[in-house]
């Protein structure tokens, strides 16, 4: 194990906590500006790189839960219809949680059962 591996983590779900794959471009390019990527629960995220379009990545990744449905994801309120986590400090280029000089921001939602 490396001294990076032993400091830094895999990025986590922060709804099942399985490790997540790295956010890559997604297949509808007109849709969706951010890489991003599905967790086996279910849960959509996209990749904020820059860690400064939180607003935009939150939305892209509520589109996403929403199979490209831009009305429905944006009728849909915190709390009552989804949940939000956020991961922080992530590297795309490591793909790990706290590495050195890491800043990006992955944002993930999960629509609840009854969407």
């Amino acid at each position: 194990m490396t001294l990076l591996e032993r400091k830094t983590k895999p990025p986590l779900c922060p709804f099942c906590g399985q490790e997540i794959a790295p956010p890559r471009p997604l297949e509808d390019n007109f849709l969706y500006e951010f890489d991003g990527g599905e967790c086996s629960c279910g849960a959509t995220y996209c990749l904020d790189p820059t860690a400064r379009n939180g607003g935009a990545v939150l939305m892209q990744a509520m589109v996403q839960a929403c199979r490209g449905d831009w009305d429905k994801a944006q009728d849909l309120s915190s709390d009552i219809d989804y949940v939000e986590g956020v991961i922080t400090r992530y590297s795309p280029l490591a793909h790990r949680v706290n590495a050195p000089g890491a800043f990006g921001t992955i944002y993930c939602i999960r629509l609840n059962s009854k969407k």
